[in-house]
């Protein structure tokens, strides 16, 4: 048996759920259109938790940001009772195939600004560790990396010295997937760049997120 909980805070999701692109990252068409259904607050109550879901079922799995699966691998609807229901996708599928793992239950509670969401399934093995794959170093400018650590540190409420040494912001800082988009959001308004979504899911430390960031400001 593998389980994932997720908490997460209503208001620190309002800005990913209003943004028209970054919302589009993370949530499917359907997704999307039946929070459109409903009124501003309990449309933002609702993708609130249909993200915890989706990051509940990532600790499931055994992965993290990055590690194999992007968040629209997991689609979070209704049954028929109205209980959350996750169907999963692309590398999200191939990651629970390769575990063996049977039917998915999540089930997920709103309190105050909070809501809370908790994934469980029975387990054949335990999911394949994850390889990340080597990417060639970029040419770095101290000037530009210094820059984007002091603008990463700030976010993460760290000294630049663990941003620049980290080996993972979710590993060794324990940065959340919502923080990762906020800080995407940072360094596209910074830079006036727009961050390819392949480059988003590179963005786990700092040499390659200045990697993703020099590709798509020309440095």
């Amino acid at each position: 048996m593998r389980i994932g909980v997720d908490l997460m805070s209503i208001p620190r999701f309002a800005e990913v759920a209003a943004h028209p692109r970054y919302r589009t990252l993370v949530f499917t068409p359907v997704e999307l259109e039946q929070a459109a259904r409903m009124g501003a607050e309990r449309s933002l109550e609702r993708l609130a938790g249909r993200f915890s879901v989706k990051e509940a079922t990532c600790k499931m799995l055994g992965r993290g940001f990055g590690q194999g699966l992007r968040w629209r691998d997991i689609e979070v609807t209704n049954d028929d009772w109205g209980a959350p229901l996750v169907t999963l996708g692309g590398g999200a599928a191939e990651i629970a195939e390769e575990a063996g793992l049977e039917e998915i239950v999540v089930t997920l509670s709103h309190q105050a600004d909070l809501v809370v969401a908790v994934a469980a399934a029975a387990c054949a093995r335990p999911p394949r560790p994850f390889r990340r794959a080597a990417t060639p170093a970029a040419s770095v400018v101290p000037a530009r990396f210094d820059e984007l650590a002091a603008l990463a540190a700030d976010l993460f409420s760290v000294p630049t010295t663990e941003v620049a040494t980290a080996a993972s912001f979710a590993g060794d800082l324990g940065v959340t997937s919502v923080v990762v988009i906020e800080l995407l959001a940072r360094i596209e308004h910074r830079y006036g760049i727009r961050i390819p979504e392949a480059g988003i899911y590179r963005m786990t430390d700092l040499p390659r997120t200045y990697g993703v960031v020099a590709e798509a400001a020309g440095w």
